[in-house]
Protein backbone atom coordinates (compact mmCIF):
# COMPACT_ATOMS: atom_id res chain seq x y z
CA UNK A 1 0.00 0.00 0.00
CA UNK A 2 1.68 2.86 -1.29
CA UNK A 3 1.85 6.70 0.24
CA UNK A 4 -0.54 7.83 -2.45
CA UNK A 5 -2.82 4.85 -1.43
CA UNK A 6 -2.54 5.64 2.20
CA UNK A 7 -3.58 9.40 1.42
CA UNK A 8 -6.35 8.20 -0.72
CA UNK A 9 -7.74 6.23 1.72
CA UNK A 10 -7.95 8.89 4.59
CA UNK A 11 -9.71 11.17 2.62
CA UNK A 12 -12.23 8.82 1.36
CA UNK A 13 -12.71 7.89 5.37
CA UNK A 14 -12.85 11.46 6.24
CA UNK A 15 -15.53 11.79 3.52
CA UNK A 16 -17.76 9.51 3.88
CA UNK A 17 -20.96 8.82 5.30
CA UNK A 18 -21.63 6.31 7.24
CA UNK A 19 -25.55 7.05 8.02
CA UNK A 20 -26.12 7.07 4.47
CA UNK A 21 -24.33 3.99 3.25
CA UNK A 22 -25.86 1.13 1.25
CA UNK A 23 -24.37 -2.45 1.68
CA UNK A 24 -21.86 -2.25 -0.91
CA UNK A 25 -20.53 0.82 0.57
CA UNK A 26 -20.01 -0.46 4.09
CA UNK A 27 -18.11 -3.37 2.89
CA UNK A 28 -15.91 -1.09 0.61
CA UNK A 29 -15.03 1.08 3.45
CA UNK A 30 -14.50 -1.27 5.80
CA UNK A 31 -12.21 -3.10 3.31
CA UNK A 32 -10.52 0.37 3.55
CA UNK A 33 -10.03 0.38 6.96
CA UNK A 34 -8.76 -3.15 7.27
CA UNK A 35 -5.84 -2.18 4.69
CA UNK A 36 -4.86 0.74 6.70
CA UNK A 37 -5.09 -1.40 9.84
CA UNK A 38 -2.15 -3.38 8.01
CA UNK A 39 -0.16 -0.46 6.74
CA UNK A 40 -0.42 1.07 10.24
CA UNK A 41 0.75 -2.03 12.31
CA UNK A 42 3.59 -2.64 9.37
CA UNK A 43 4.69 1.26 10.77
CA UNK A 44 4.33 0.28 14.36
CA UNK A 45 6.58 -2.53 13.76
CA UNK A 46 8.98 -0.67 12.78
CA UNK A 47 8.59 2.03 16.10
CA UNK A 48 8.67 -0.96 18.24
CA UNK A 49 12.05 -2.28 16.58
CA UNK A 50 12.93 0.94 17.85
CA UNK A 51 12.00 1.53 20.64
CA UNK A 52 13.92 -2.12 21.14
CA UNK A 53 17.01 -1.17 20.07
CA UNK A 54 16.84 2.28 22.04
CA UNK A 55 15.84 -0.26 25.66
CA UNK A 56 19.07 -2.35 24.47
CA UNK A 57 21.05 0.88 24.89
CA UNK A 58 19.68 1.77 27.98
CA UNK A 59 18.46 5.19 26.19
CA UNK A 60 14.78 4.42 26.78
CA UNK A 61 12.17 1.21 28.68
CA UNK A 62 11.55 -1.72 27.37
CA UNK A 63 9.30 -1.28 24.39
CA UNK A 64 6.27 -3.36 25.91
CA UNK A 65 6.14 -0.55 28.64
CA UNK A 66 6.66 2.25 25.59
CA UNK A 67 3.94 0.96 23.98
CA UNK A 68 1.47 0.68 27.35
CA UNK A 69 2.42 3.96 28.39
CA UNK A 70 2.64 6.04 25.06
CA UNK A 71 0.42 3.64 22.93
CA UNK A 72 -2.44 3.26 25.28
CA UNK A 73 -2.40 -0.42 25.04
CA UNK A 74 -2.77 -2.63 27.74
CA UNK A 75 -0.35 -5.36 28.84
CA UNK A 76 -1.65 -8.06 27.04
CA UNK A 77 -1.91 -5.63 23.70
CA UNK A 78 1.60 -4.70 24.04
CA UNK A 79 3.07 -7.85 24.00
CA UNK A 80 1.24 -9.21 21.48
CA UNK A 81 2.49 -6.15 19.65
CA UNK A 82 6.16 -6.97 20.97
CA UNK A 83 5.91 -10.19 19.79
CA UNK A 84 4.77 -9.11 15.46
CA UNK A 85 7.64 -7.15 15.66
CA UNK A 86 10.20 -9.86 16.91
CA UNK A 87 8.32 -12.14 14.14
CA UNK A 88 8.92 -9.28 11.49
CA UNK A 89 12.13 -9.07 12.22
CA UNK A 90 13.41 -12.65 11.61
CA UNK A 91 10.57 -12.68 8.61
CA UNK A 92 11.21 -9.37 6.59
CA UNK A 93 8.86 -11.20 4.24
CA UNK A 94 5.53 -10.68 6.63
CA UNK A 95 6.42 -6.80 7.47
CA UNK A 96 6.24 -6.40 3.66
CA UNK A 97 3.04 -8.15 3.44
CA UNK A 98 1.80 -6.04 6.57
CA UNK A 99 3.12 -2.93 4.81
CA UNK A 100 1.08 -4.03 0.72
CA UNK A 101 -2.15 -4.91 3.25
CA UNK A 102 -1.75 -8.44 1.36
CA UNK A 103 -1.85 -9.70 5.40
CA UNK A 104 -4.04 -8.64 8.26
CA UNK A 105 -2.52 -8.70 11.71
CA UNK A 106 -5.01 -10.76 13.13
CA UNK A 107 -2.84 -13.29 10.89
CA UNK A 108 0.48 -11.84 11.58
CA UNK A 109 0.02 -12.18 15.64
CA UNK A 110 -1.46 -16.14 14.76
CA UNK A 111 1.90 -16.91 13.45
CA UNK A 112 3.97 -14.66 16.08
CA UNK A 113 1.78 -16.32 18.86
CA UNK A 114 2.35 -19.87 17.15
CA UNK A 115 5.86 -18.91 17.39
CA UNK A 116 6.62 -17.80 20.92
CA UNK A 117 5.20 -21.01 21.85
CA UNK A 118 7.91 -22.87 20.84
CA UNK A 119 11.01 -23.61 22.76
CA UNK A 120 13.73 -20.58 21.51
CA UNK A 121 15.67 -23.35 19.78
CA UNK A 122 12.77 -24.68 17.45
CA UNK A 123 11.65 -21.36 16.45
CA UNK A 124 13.66 -20.84 13.50
CA UNK A 125 12.29 -24.49 12.38
CA UNK A 126 8.67 -22.40 12.17
CA UNK A 127 9.58 -19.47 10.12
CA UNK A 128 11.29 -22.28 7.32
CA UNK A 129 7.54 -22.60 6.07
CA UNK A 130 6.86 -19.02 6.27
CA UNK A 131 6.25 -18.99 2.36
CA UNK A 132 3.51 -21.32 2.77
CA UNK A 133 2.05 -19.70 5.70
CA UNK A 134 1.89 -16.38 3.97
CA UNK A 135 0.11 -18.11 0.99
CA UNK A 136 -2.48 -19.56 3.66
CA UNK A 137 -3.26 -16.62 5.27
CA UNK A 138 -4.18 -15.03 1.37
CA UNK A 139 -7.02 -16.80 1.27
CA UNK A 140 -8.21 -18.26 5.19
CA UNK A 141 -10.18 -16.72 7.67
CA UNK A 142 -8.15 -15.84 10.57
CA UNK A 143 -9.84 -18.70 12.99
CA UNK A 144 -9.01 -20.83 10.35
CA UNK A 145 -5.14 -19.83 9.91
CA UNK A 146 -4.76 -19.37 13.42
CA UNK A 147 -5.59 -23.21 13.96
CA UNK A 148 -2.81 -24.09 10.97
CA UNK A 149 -0.20 -22.21 12.65
CA UNK A 150 -0.92 -23.92 15.93
CA UNK A 151 -1.16 -27.01 14.32
CA UNK A 152 2.51 -26.20 12.48
CA UNK A 153 3.91 -25.58 16.20
CA UNK A 154 2.54 -28.89 17.81
CA UNK A 155 4.13 -30.76 14.56
CA UNK A 156 7.46 -29.09 14.95
CA UNK A 157 7.23 -30.23 19.04
CA UNK A 158 6.22 -33.57 18.01
CA UNK A 159 9.20 -34.39 15.58
CA UNK A 160 11.51 -33.66 18.48
CA UNK A 161 9.78 -35.81 20.92
CA UNK A 162 11.39 -39.26 21.73
CA UNK A 163 8.27 -40.67 21.88
CA UNK A 164 4.88 -38.94 21.70
CA UNK A 165 3.09 -41.55 24.33
CA UNK A 166 5.13 -39.65 27.09
CA UNK A 167 3.57 -36.29 26.53
CA UNK A 168 0.41 -38.05 26.83
CA UNK A 169 1.49 -40.31 30.09
CA UNK A 170 2.11 -36.94 31.66
CA UNK A 171 -0.55 -35.15 30.57
CA UNK A 172 -2.72 -38.47 32.55
CA UNK A 173 -0.83 -38.06 35.71
CA UNK A 174 -2.08 -34.13 35.76
CA UNK A 175 -5.20 -34.33 34.64
CA UNK A 176 -7.62 -33.39 37.79
CA UNK A 177 -10.95 -33.29 39.27
CA UNK A 178 -12.05 -30.56 41.49
CA UNK A 179 -15.33 -30.09 42.73
CA UNK A 180 -16.80 -27.12 45.10
CA UNK A 181 -19.58 -24.59 46.02
CA UNK A 182 -20.16 -21.24 45.50
CA UNK A 183 -21.40 -19.60 48.59
CA UNK A 184 -23.11 -16.64 47.50
CA UNK A 185 -24.88 -18.22 44.69
CA UNK A 186 -25.53 -21.92 45.79
CA UNK A 187 -24.16 -23.10 42.54
CA UNK A 188 -21.86 -26.39 42.76
CA UNK A 189 -18.85 -26.31 40.79
CA UNK A 190 -16.55 -28.87 38.60
CA UNK A 191 -13.45 -29.04 36.83
CA UNK A 192 -12.21 -31.47 35.12
CA UNK A 193 -8.96 -31.11 33.56
CA UNK A 194 -8.40 -33.90 31.15
CA UNK A 195 -5.61 -35.65 28.74
CA UNK A 196 -7.13 -35.09 25.24
CA UNK A 197 -7.56 -38.84 24.53
CA UNK A 198 -9.69 -39.00 27.36
CA UNK A 199 -11.29 -35.58 26.51
CA UNK A 200 -12.15 -36.68 23.36
CA UNK A 201 -13.77 -39.89 24.76
CA UNK A 202 -15.88 -37.58 27.59
CA UNK A 203 -16.79 -35.29 24.69
CA UNK A 204 -17.79 -37.45 22.27
CA UNK A 205 -20.54 -39.19 24.84
CA UNK A 206 -21.72 -36.12 25.46
CA UNK A 207 -22.29 -34.90 21.79
CA UNK A 208 -23.74 -38.15 20.92
CA UNK A 209 -26.29 -37.70 23.63
CA UNK A 210 -27.17 -33.88 22.47
CA UNK A 211 -28.38 -35.42 19.38
CA UNK A 212 -30.09 -38.01 21.01
CA UNK A 213 -31.89 -35.26 22.69
CA UNK A 214 -32.18 -32.66 19.63
CA UNK A 215 -34.16 -35.88 17.91
CA UNK A 216 -36.44 -36.20 20.83
CA UNK A 217 -37.41 -32.81 21.41
CA UNK A 218 -40.05 -30.61 19.50
CA UNK A 219 -39.01 -28.93 16.59
CA UNK A 220 -40.59 -25.60 18.34
CA UNK A 221 -39.13 -25.85 21.50
CA UNK A 222 -37.37 -22.88 22.18
CA UNK A 223 -34.21 -23.71 25.04
CA UNK A 224 -30.85 -22.15 25.09
CA UNK A 225 -28.19 -24.30 23.49
CA UNK A 226 -26.22 -24.05 27.11
CA UNK A 227 -29.13 -25.87 28.72
CA UNK A 228 -29.12 -28.55 25.87
CA UNK A 229 -25.22 -29.14 26.55
CA UNK A 230 -25.74 -29.49 30.35
CA UNK A 231 -28.36 -31.76 30.12
CA UNK A 232 -26.71 -33.73 27.99
CA UNK A 233 -23.33 -33.55 29.70
CA UNK A 234 -25.68 -35.09 33.19
CA UNK A 235 -27.13 -37.40 30.55
CA UNK A 236 -24.14 -38.91 29.73
CA UNK A 237 -22.24 -39.13 32.96
CA UNK A 238 -25.78 -40.66 34.98
CA UNK A 239 -27.42 -42.87 32.32
CA UNK A 240 -25.40 -45.98 32.75
CA UNK A 241 -26.04 -46.43 36.51
CA UNK A 242 -22.20 -46.12 37.17
CA UNK A 243 -22.05 -49.89 35.95
CA UNK A 244 -18.73 -49.79 33.52
CA UNK A 245 -19.90 -53.19 31.70
CA UNK A 246 -22.47 -51.76 30.34
CA UNK A 247 -21.04 -48.76 28.84
CA UNK A 248 -21.05 -48.20 25.39
CA UNK A 249 -17.69 -47.37 23.99
CA UNK A 250 -17.64 -43.95 22.84
CA UNK A 251 -16.62 -43.26 19.34
CA UNK A 252 -13.64 -41.27 18.68
CA UNK A 253 -13.14 -40.43 14.79
CA UNK A 254 -9.21 -39.78 14.69
CA UNK A 255 -7.48 -38.70 11.40
CA UNK A 256 -4.05 -39.79 10.52
CA UNK A 257 -2.21 -40.36 7.23
CA UNK A 258 -1.68 -44.18 6.32
CA UNK A 259 1.61 -44.40 6.06
CA UNK A 260 2.56 -43.01 9.83
CA UNK A 261 -0.29 -45.50 10.96
CA UNK A 262 1.37 -48.50 9.39
CA UNK A 263 5.13 -47.78 9.35
CA UNK A 264 5.24 -45.96 12.77
CA UNK A 265 6.37 -42.73 11.87
CA UNK A 266 6.33 -41.74 15.42
CA UNK A 267 8.06 -38.24 15.26
CA UNK A 268 6.87 -37.07 12.04
CA UNK A 269 3.20 -38.12 11.75
CA UNK A 270 0.13 -36.02 12.36
CA UNK A 271 -2.64 -37.41 13.85
CA UNK A 272 -5.60 -35.48 15.33
CA UNK A 273 -9.08 -35.64 16.53
CA UNK A 274 -11.81 -34.35 14.38
CA UNK A 275 -11.67 -30.88 16.45
CA UNK A 276 -8.01 -30.33 16.15
CA UNK A 277 -6.63 -31.63 19.35
CA UNK A 278 -3.49 -33.56 18.74
CA UNK A 279 -2.87 -36.98 19.95
CA UNK A 280 0.77 -39.12 19.75
CA UNK A 281 0.67 -41.36 16.46
CA UNK A 282 1.90 -44.48 19.17
CA UNK A 283 -1.54 -43.66 21.35
CA UNK A 284 -4.05 -44.22 18.20
CA UNK A 285 -2.33 -47.44 17.29
CA UNK A 286 -3.09 -48.72 21.05
CA UNK A 287 -6.69 -47.46 20.55
CA UNK A 288 -6.88 -49.01 16.95
CA UNK A 289 -6.32 -52.24 18.88
CA UNK A 290 -9.24 -52.06 21.47
CA UNK A 291 -12.29 -50.22 19.48
CA UNK A 292 -14.06 -50.35 16.32
CA UNK A 293 -11.69 -48.79 13.65
CA UNK A 294 -14.26 -46.07 11.25
CA UNK A 295 -12.32 -45.15 8.16
CA UNK A 296 -12.46 -41.83 6.44
CA UNK A 297 -11.35 -41.78 3.16
CA UNK A 298 -13.04 -38.84 1.26
CA UNK A 299 -13.46 -38.90 -2.18
CA UNK A 300 -12.84 -43.42 -1.87
CA UNK A 301 -14.56 -46.28 -2.53
CA UNK A 302 -14.92 -47.84 0.77
CA UNK A 303 -18.18 -45.70 1.76
CA UNK A 304 -21.24 -45.06 0.15
CA UNK A 305 -21.00 -41.10 0.60
CA UNK A 306 -24.13 -40.28 -1.47
CA UNK A 307 -27.45 -41.50 -1.51
CA UNK A 308 -29.63 -38.95 -3.27
CA UNK A 309 -33.36 -39.25 -2.40
CA UNK A 310 -33.24 -42.34 -0.87
CA UNK A 311 -32.67 -40.75 2.78
CA UNK A 312 -33.35 -37.49 3.99
CA UNK A 313 -31.04 -37.33 7.10
CA UNK A 314 -26.86 -37.35 6.29
CA UNK A 315 -25.84 -41.16 7.51
CA UNK A 316 -23.09 -41.89 9.58
CA UNK A 317 -20.35 -42.02 7.06
CA UNK A 318 -21.51 -38.63 5.59
CA UNK A 319 -21.29 -37.06 9.17
CA UNK A 320 -17.48 -38.51 9.52
CA UNK A 321 -16.64 -37.11 6.36
CA UNK A 322 -17.84 -33.85 6.89
CA UNK A 323 -16.12 -33.93 10.44
CA UNK A 324 -13.10 -34.55 8.60
CA UNK A 325 -13.77 -31.40 6.30
CA UNK A 326 -15.10 -29.03 8.20
CA UNK A 327 -14.31 -28.64 12.44
CA UNK A 328 -16.79 -26.15 12.90
CA UNK A 329 -19.98 -24.38 11.67
CA UNK A 330 -19.44 -24.09 8.05
CA UNK A 331 -20.51 -20.27 8.73
CA UNK A 332 -17.04 -17.69 7.89
CA UNK A 333 -15.88 -16.71 10.69
CA UNK A 334 -18.12 -19.71 12.83
CA UNK A 335 -15.74 -21.24 15.61
CA UNK A 336 -18.95 -23.46 16.90
CA UNK A 337 -17.84 -27.25 17.26
CA UNK A 338 -18.98 -29.71 14.36
CA UNK A 339 -20.14 -31.96 16.62
CA UNK A 340 -22.75 -29.06 17.83
CA UNK A 341 -24.07 -28.54 14.09
CA UNK A 342 -26.58 -30.20 12.33
CA UNK A 343 -26.09 -31.32 8.60
CA UNK A 344 -28.06 -28.58 6.34
CA UNK A 345 -28.82 -29.15 2.65
CA UNK A 346 -27.90 -26.54 0.58
CA UNK A 347 -29.94 -27.17 -2.26
CA UNK A 348 -32.76 -27.45 0.22
CA UNK A 349 -34.96 -31.37 0.88
CA UNK A 350 -38.10 -29.17 0.56
CA UNK A 351 -38.00 -26.33 -1.63
CA UNK A 352 -35.53 -27.58 -3.77
CA UNK A 353 -35.87 -30.99 -4.10
CA UNK A 354 -31.87 -31.23 -2.77
CA UNK A 355 -30.13 -34.88 -2.26
CA UNK A 356 -28.10 -36.32 0.32
CA UNK A 357 -24.92 -36.55 -1.20
CA UNK A 358 -21.64 -35.31 0.55
CA UNK A 359 -21.94 -31.88 -1.83
CA UNK A 360 -24.83 -30.77 -0.88
CA UNK A 361 -23.97 -31.16 2.99
CA UNK A 362 -23.11 -28.93 5.25
CA UNK A 363 -22.27 -28.43 9.23
CA UNK A 364 -24.44 -25.14 10.31
CA UNK A 365 -24.68 -24.34 13.96
CA UNK A 366 -28.08 -23.85 15.61
CA UNK A 367 -27.99 -19.57 15.16
CA UNK A 368 -26.57 -20.01 11.44
CA UNK A 369 -29.03 -22.80 10.51
CA UNK A 370 -31.53 -20.28 11.34
CA UNK A 371 -30.03 -17.46 9.93
CA UNK A 372 -30.26 -19.60 6.44
CA UNK A 373 -33.83 -21.06 6.85
CA UNK A 374 -35.99 -18.53 8.48
CA UNK A 375 -33.62 -16.02 8.03
CA UNK A 376 -32.92 -16.44 3.93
Amino acid sequence: MSDDDVQSAVAQLLAGRPEHATRDEVAATLEVIRRLRSRLAAIEVGYTRRARQLADSGQSEPPESLLGAAGGMDTREADTAAAREELCDQAADVEDALAQAELTTGHADAMAAARSSLPEMLRAIFLEHEERLLAAARTEPVHLFRKRCRQLARTILAAQADDGDDELTRQRKASTLKRWVDKTTGMHHALLSLDPERDAKVWSAISRTINQIRRTRPANEQRQWQEIEVEAAVTAITSNGGHADHRPVPEVQVLIDLESLHQGLQQHGIAETVAGTPLPVASIRRMCCEADVVPTVLDGDGQALDVGRAKRTATTEQRQALAAMHATCAHPGCTMPFDSCRIHHVDWWTRDVGGTDLDNLLPLCERHHHQVHEGG
